[in-house]
C-alpha cells in the first residue's frame, strides 16, 4: 500500500478513537480492523507532535458531516447510487443506513481494494446495501470506464459522490481530472461532497509541522484552492458552502479561520 493509501488506515484509527467515546458522533466496529497497528502508530504520533488534537478532531467531525451528507441525499433525492472516490478504509457500506436498494461503489487502489476486502471478510461483516468495490487509479484519465463496466452503474440516473480525503494529496490537474470525470458520468440532480483546503494553507508557517508530518511520511499535501465555488462550476457542479455551525457538532471549538 502507498504512503497516500495507508493515510486511510490513520483515519480509520481516529473513527476507532472516536467510536469509544460517551459523547461519539458515530460508531464504527469496524475502523479498529481496518487501522490495524499501521494506523494507531500514526495517529499516536500525530497526537504527540500536535497535541492541540486538531488532525484527528478535523477527520471525526468530517466523517460526521459526510454521514449526514450521504445519507440526506440519498434519501431525500431517491438516488440510489453512492460513489466513494478513493474510498480507503471507509466503512459507510456496513455501517450507515442506506435506503433499500442503493448501490455503493467503492474507487480506489487495487491493493487497497483487497487489503479491506480481507480484513471485512475475517471480520464476518456484511454490508447493509449492495457494495461495488472497484480497483482502478484515479490518477489516470481512463477511471470512468471502470465504473461504466461495473454492473448496474446507469449514468443516466441520479447519483451520490464522495471524494473525502482525496484532492489535498493530488495535482491540481488530478484533481481536475477526478472532478471532470465525476460531472461526465453524473446525471443531472446528482450530489458531490468533497473537502479540499485552500491554497494559503499549504504554504502558511502555521501549517508547517503538520504538513511536515504527511510529507515525511511520504503524503504530500499538493493541491489547494482560493476559489473553491469557481474549481466546482468549472467542472459542472453547482457549489454549495455549508455554514461553519453546521459543521462542528459542538466539538470543533477553534475559531474559524479567515476565508
Amino acid at each position: 500500500m502507498d504512503p497516500v493509501g495507508l493515510t486511510s488506515r490513520w483515519v480509520a484509527a481516529a473513527r476507532a478513537r472516536e467510536s469509544e467515546r460517551h459523547d461519539r458522533l458515530f460508531d464504527d466496529p469496524l475502523a479498529v480492523a481496518l487501522a490495524g497497528s499501521e494506523g494507531f502508530a500514526w495517529l499516536d504520533h500525530m497526537e504527540r507532535a500536535h497535541p492541540w488534537g486538531g488532525p484527528a478532531l478535523y477527520v471525526v467531525v468530517r466523517t460526521r458531516f459526510f454521514d449526514d451528507f450521504l445519507l440526506r441525499a440519498s434519501w431525500g433525492t431517491g438516488a440510489r447510487q453512492v460513489v466513494l472516490l478513493a474510498a480507503g478504509m471507509d466503512a459507510r457500506a456496513f455501517r450507515l443506513d442506506w435506503p433499500p436498494g442503493t448501490r455503493l461503489y467503492e474507487l480506489d487502489r487495487p491493493e487497497i481494494i483487497d487489503a479491506k476486502d480481507a480484513i471485512a471478510a475475517s471480520a464476518g461483516v456484511h454490508p447493509k446495501c449492495e457494495r461495488w468495490p472497484i480497483g482502478v487509479d484515479l490518477g489516470l484519465p481512463s477511471w470512468p470506464e471502470a465504473l461504466l463496466s461495473a454492473d448496474d452503474y446507469d449514468a443516466q440516473e441520479p447519483s451520490v459522490w464522495l471524494a473525502e480525503g482525496l484532492l489535498f494529496y493530488m495535482t491540481e490537474a488530478a484533481a481536475r481530472t477526478v472532478l471532470g470525470g465525476a460531472s461526465v458520468l453524473a446525471a443531472p440532480r446528482s450530489r458531490l461532497g468533497a473537502d479540499l483546503v485552500n491554497r494559503d494553507l499549504l504554504t502558511s508557517p502555521v501549517m508547517w509541522p503538520l504538513l511536515g508530518t504527511f510529507s515525511r511520511r511520504g503524503a504530500p499535501g499538493l493541491f489547494g484552492t482560493n476559489y473553491p465555488e469557481a474549481l466546482f462550476t468549472e467542472h459542472g457542479w453547482e457549489a454549495i458552502q455549508p455554514g461553519e455551525r453546521e459543521a462542528n457538532y459542538g466539538r470543533w471549538l477553534y475559531p474559524v479561520a479567515p476565508r
